[in-house]
């Protein structure tokens, strides 16, 4: 049993003289400013390395790796870059400093326990790769998004009373959002040409040959005449008019009918017309225009389309009755609507120098045994007179005039709406005020302008003369200022 007891004792002290010496060979190490045997920075072995010798075997490896290609397919073609191109960067320095410590820190337990792990078998500390997320996002929108296939719209025309639909064409778009997480993903397993797909969607034209081939029924169609228009005028209306015609507005899309007649300038091809400013004729570029945008809201209210805007005159015209006119002035009225049906129509007009026609085309919509009619009432109308002023520094005889008649009005439009004939309904649509405006005559009460003997012999027509005391000038009613210059407003003058 003695014996027994002195073994078991020696036993313990051999054990612990060799943890103590395995402790005392770490404790030395602790100094070595060596890299212990098995340990490894990812791929590259740091066994016996210095701190500067690790470092420079880490760079030697993972710099070299940044040079390597990374193809990415799109659209049948391929485009290449570098990891470096992409803002890559690793952890050497850290890997490193890491390594440098293994079995040399901690107490001695943990110190001998890393030893032993490198006696049987490797330590591989991890060399962090990453990538720059914005340099890759930049790269996918400017190399690969460029290469995107737009999708094609397909096309309508009406030629000679029928429809001709063009076929559409699908495009191919780079999903830049997954594309850029794609190669962010093989940021860790990039090798050396490696090649990365690019995630591509099918994209869809906004106008489809399907689409469009459903416009084929008129839905509204209103005509106004302009044949005793100045050529000016004419040249306008048929101007306006032809930017418009042709014109396609998807469903919920929306049209601004003072942007699609283009600016009111020379260079498109807009000559001068008459307009109303303060009850007084001016010329202007595009002086017309306004029956082109009253003729077209007339056929969008039989169309039954979305008014989103309409301004009415200042004063009425003469090419439609009250409260169905649509005013048109640079910066400040407009027509606009948006389709708010379930199929595309399209935009025809007719101006033939005598009178202008639009048309809404589309798919119809609404019940065949229901029909609508817009009636203008009129709530007030006060005429307006022509005023005489007597001017003492003009010529008696001599007279001028400026200006022009239009009565005070008020009114309102209603849509009517039947059913198999019988009126259903009647809706009060919009209410309007428009501005009188007077022709001022000036007659003169001066002294008779001097006479060339040759004008003495000439008859002469005789007149009345005005009174001994001249009448003061007569002023017409104040009127509030006129708004500025509506294209169009002298119609058919």
């Amino acid at each position: 049993m003695k014996f027994k007891h002195i073994l078991a004792g020696s036993v313990l002290c051999a054990m612990v003289f060799c943890f103590q010496t395995q402790v005392q060979a770490a404790s030395a190490d602790e100094n070595n400013e060596v890299i212990s045997e098995g340990v490894y920075a990812g791929e590259v072995e740091l066994s016996g390395m210095t701190q500067v010798q690790a470092q420079t075997a880490i760079d030697r490896y993972y710099g070299d790796r940044g040079a390597s290609l990374i193809t990415v397919n799109v659209n049948d073609q391929k485009v290449t870059t570098t990891l470096n191109d992409l803002g890559y960067t690793y952890g050497g320095a850290t890997a490193v400093e890491e390594a440098l410590g293994l079995g040399k820190s901690g107490n001695l337990i943990s110190r001998y326990k890393t030893q032993m792990d490198l006696k049987y078998d490797k330590i591989i500390l991890e060399v962090s790769n990453q990538i720059d997320d914005a340099k890759v996002a930049d790269f996918v929108e400017v190399k690969i998004a460029v290469l995107d296939t737009p999708a094609k719209d397909a096309t309508i025309t009406r030629e000679n009373g029928r429809f001709v639909v063009t076929q559409h064409t699908t495009g191919l778009a780079a999903d830049q959002a997954a594309t850029v997480q794609a190669i962010l993903d093989a940021a860790d397993s990039l090798s050396e040409n490696t090649i990365i797909e690019a995630v591509v969607k099918v994209t869809e034209p906004s106008r489809t040959y399907e689409a469009l081939s459903t416009i084929s029924d008129s839905l509204g169609s209103f005509t106004t005449d302009y044949s005793s228009s100045a050529s000016g005028r004419k040249t306008n209306i048929k101007v306006g008019s032809g930017n418009i015609s042709g014109s396609v507005v998807m469903p919920g899309e929306n049209l601004s009918v003072s942007d699609t007649m283009k600016p009111r300038e020379p260079e498109n091809g807009y000559q001068l017309g008459g307009e109303y400013v303060n009850g007084d004729t001016v010329q202007s570029y595009g002086g017309g225009v306004c029956q082109v945008s009253t003729t077209l809201y007339n056929a969008l209210l039989l169309a039954e389309l979305q008014i989103d805007e309409r301004n009415p005159h200042s004063m009425v015209v003469s090419y439609v009755k009250h409260s169905m006119d649509a005013a048109i002035a640079n910066g400040y009225k407009d027509l606009k609507f948006t389709n708010n049906t379930d199929y595309p129509i399209y935009i025809d007009a007719s101006a033939n120098g005598s009178s202008l026609t639009f048309t809404i085309y589309g798919k119809e919509y609404r019940p065949a045994n229901r029909t609508i009619e817009y009636r203008s009432v009129t709530t007030k109308q006060i005429e307006s007179v022509t005023k005489e002023v007597y001017d003492p520094n003009l010529p008696t005889g001599q007279n001028s005039e400026k200006g022009s008649n239009h009565p005070q009005v008020s009114s309102y439009l209603e849509k009517l709406v039947y059913v198999d004939g019988k009126l259903t309904d009647t809706i009060r649509m919009h209410s309007d005020n428009y501005s009188a405006s007077y022709k001022v005559r000036t007659i003169g009460t001066g002294a008779p302008a001097e006479t060339t003997p040759a004008e003495t012999t000439a008859p002469t027509e005789p007149h009345t003369e005005p009174p001994t005391e001249p009448a003061p000038p007569t002023e017409p009613p104040t009127e509030p200022t006129q708004p500025p210059a509506e294209q169009g407003d002298a119609g058919n003058t």
